[in-house]
């Protein structure tokens, strides 16, 4: 039989064995998490550069889109007034009194 003092030796040393089993197998979990957040780093800047390039493209268009609806705009306002002045000189000619010109005399 092996005294109390060996057998705590025995104890300390499988122990520390065990702590160590656990520290290497730990140690190689660390470094698989540091090469996954470094893949992780990697998709992300690349990820950034897609959406920040995405949004240029896309303020491009809605500045082009909003030009375009101004120039539409003021199409349309011009269009407004011509037909605002053709409809005044219809009702003119059909409704108001010099419609037709005045007849003199002895003609």
């Amino acid at each position: 039989m092996s005294d109390p003092t060996e057998r705590k030796i025995e104890f300390i040393l499988e122990m520390q064995a065990q702590f160590a089993a656990n520290l290497s197998r730990s140690e190689v979990h660390i470094d698989n998490l540091r090469v996954a957040v470094g893949e992780l780093r990697h998709s992300v800047a690349e990820l950034a550069g897609i959406v920040s390039e995405s949004i240029r493209i896309s303020d491009d268009r809605f500045t082009r889109l909003d030009d375009r609806l101004a120039k539409l705009a003021e199409a349309q306002r011009a269009t407004d007034e011509r037909l605002n002045a053709l409809i005044g000189i219809v009702e003119r000619h059909i409704t108001g009194p010099d419609h037709s010109a005045p007849t003199q005399p002895g003609m």
